[in-house]
């Protein structure tokens, strides 16, 4: 989609939503444990446009439960459906790991809120509830929801989804002095996949399933707390003791969450005082390393660079789902 059509079709708004990484948490947070998700500034631009059709399950998923959401407000819309730009994430014609689905699904559902007269500036949490929803029912009952948040809310948040209970979501402030790079393999991985692959280890060996992941949940809760006291060296000590786990749960399952490059860049990140892990559910879809200072950081980038991983350009967004004004920046 053009920016010239975006910036000229009279009365429908045009929405940016971003996308995200894992900090912390990955298959810990299915289990009631804490994650800590950064929006990054690579966006989903979409607009509601009259009598088109969706092109992907997630846009489709979004205006239907938006518009069921809104009630009678649905009356007032043309027939139609959101048109969505997400070539910010992909390179090379490749996608990236990066939370493409949950971005294009923010953006739908904020283009319809927009368009019927809910500014998502200040229907936020509706944003979510129905973005959320939209998102789950498109992979199948899959997720937590904690990219869905980062694509809404933004900033660095803290996100916990209590077994039967409504998601939480709380802002976090980066430690002074934590650098993250944020990188991948060239190629992508299925996170559905890979969530009902952990899954049925836990269907078929629950007790091997509890002992994996009790180690990811302790970690979980102990990075969140380092976290939020600036604790630098603390948090990557568990950050690195996550990675450990992470591996653990991908051997016992049979699923490929860390890879053999993966691994060696969680080395080389020890090896230099940090950490890196996969962030989100794994396979060699993206990563992030975690350092106490700039050039050491810097160092890694430029050497699992060396090792075939690309690095990524994702720099850490502050604004989640928001209108774009004609001629105006992201």
């Amino acid at each position: 989609m053009s920016s010239d059509l975006r910036n000229t079709l009279r009365g429908s708004p045009v929405v940016v939503a971003p996308g995200k990484i894992f900090i912390m948490g990955e298959y810990a947070v299915l289990e009631g444990a804490p994650a800590v998700v950064a929006a990054v500034g690579r966006f989903a631009i979409g607009q509601f446009v009259p009598g088109y059709e969706p092109d992907s399950n997630f846009v489709a998923e979004a205006v239907r439960a938006t518009l069921l959401g809104i009630g009678d407000r649905s009356a007032a819309l043309p027939a139609g459906s959101v048109m969505v730009d997400s070539t910010a994430f992909s390179a090379d014609g490749r996608k990236l790991g990066i939370g493409s689905s949950a971005a294009v699904t923010a953006a739908s559902v904020a283009a319809v809120l927009e368009l019927a007269g809910l500014p998502v500036a200040s229907n936020r949490d509706l944003c979510f509830s129905l973005a959320e929803t939209a998102h789950r029912q498109a992979q199948g009952g899959l997720g937590s929801g904690a990219d869905v948040a980062a694509a809404v809310h933004g900033g660095l948040l803290q996100y916990r989804r209590p077994p039967g209970g409504y998601p939480i979501t709380e802002r976090l402030k980066r430690p002074a002095g934590l650098h993250v790079v944020v990188f991948a393999e060239d190629q992508s991985a299925s996170t559905p996949d890979l969530v009902r692959g952990v899954r049925a280890f836990a269907e078929r060996a629950p007790t091997a399933y509890a002992s994996a992941m009790r180690p990811l949940r302790e970690q979980a809760e102990l990075f969140v707390e380092a976290f939020a006291a600036g604790n630098v060296p603390e948090l990557l000590a568990t950050a690195r003791a996550f990675s450990t786990a992470m591996g653990e749960l991908g051997a016992q399952s049979g699923v490929p969450i860390v890879t053999s490059r993966f691994e060696i860049a969680a080395n080389l990140a020890i090896n230099l005082g940090g950490a890196a892990k996969p962030s989100g559910a794994g396979g060699g879809d993206i990563g992030v390393g975690l350092f106490g200072d700039e050039q050491t950081a810097a160092t890694f980038a430029s050497r699992v660079a060396q090792l075939g991983l690309r690095v990524i350009d994702a720099p850490l967004e502050s604004k989640g789902v928001h209108r774009r004004q004609p001629s105006a920046n992201l």
